[in-house]
């Protein structure tokens, strides 16, 4: 193969960089607000979701707020636990980059959101429980509370054995899963999904969360319907029928 190889072949080098063939005057390919699927400009409906395509403009993300309420611990305890929940955000604030939610772990400012987010609680507790997280849960729709338990899912490492790494990923799959759970996704028979009922330590601590793209849809489809419902309240309210 060597002696068919024309190793004296010059080299283009007057080829121009990367940087200068990429036409970044091109215009952007429009997709679906709510389920990211390409899309024409002329088309009205989405094919995929039903969503209403005439208003162009992403609605407004649906607020979810992350926070850490446990009770005064030892200091060893909770310094380990902050440090490991900084890369527990990380991991779920990429799980959901692709769907219509404004994740924070500061308390939601009133005047932007008023009521109108989903609280999750991050709490330590010495009660014993069989699950690590619950979720109020509409299917198809959304709802404003969720629990993940700390204490146990830290309880299951150290039985486990599990490593600070792996301890990160199984809080931050726990968390995603009652996230979505918020979002209207239901239970998954797949072992590895993020969704799977009873999340198993010896899977889900081994990589972070994600979604696939069947749940984005559903979990973006569920968040318009949900503002679209409010959108609907708030203009019934400006304009009572007259009796």
């Amino acid at each position: 193969m060597y002696q068919r190889l024309n190793l004296k072949k010059s080299i283009n080098r007057d080829r121009l960089p990367i940087w200068e063939r990429i036409d970044l005057t091109r215009p952007h390919k429009p997709k679906c607000f709510s389920c990211r699927l390409r899309i024409q400009p002329n088309w009205r409906i989405c094919p995929q979701c039903g969503s209403n395509l005439s208003d162009r403009q992403p609605k407004q993300p649906h607020c979810i707020w992350v926070n850490a309420c446990w009770a005064a611990t030892d200091s060893d305890t909770e310094s380990m636990l902050l440090e490991i929940l900084k890369d527990v955000f990380a991991k779920v604030f990429s799980a959901f980059r692709s769907i219509n939610v404004f994740l924070t772990s500061d308390p939601p400012d009133a005047q932007e959101w008023g009521e109108r987010f989903t609280h999750v609680g991050l709490i330590l507790e010495q009660e014993p429980v069989d699950y690590l997280g619950v979720a109020s849960f509409h299917p198809g729709g959304v709802t404003d509370r969720a629990i993940v338990r700390l204490d146990q899912i830290i309880n299951t490492a150290e039985r486990a054995q599990l490593s600070s790494s792996q301890l990160s990923n199984l809080i931050a799959n726990t968390i995603a899963h009652e996230i979505a759970h918020t979002l209207g996704l239901d239970h998954s028979e797949l072992p590895a999904d993020v969704m799977n009922d009873g999340l198993d330590h010896r899977i889900h601590s081994l990589m972070p969360p994600s979604f696939h793209a069947e749940q984005i849809t559903q979990m973006n489809y569920a968040i318009y319907q949900h503002q679209k419902s409010f959108q609907a309240h708030l203009l019934a309210e400006k304009n009572p029928k007259q009796k």
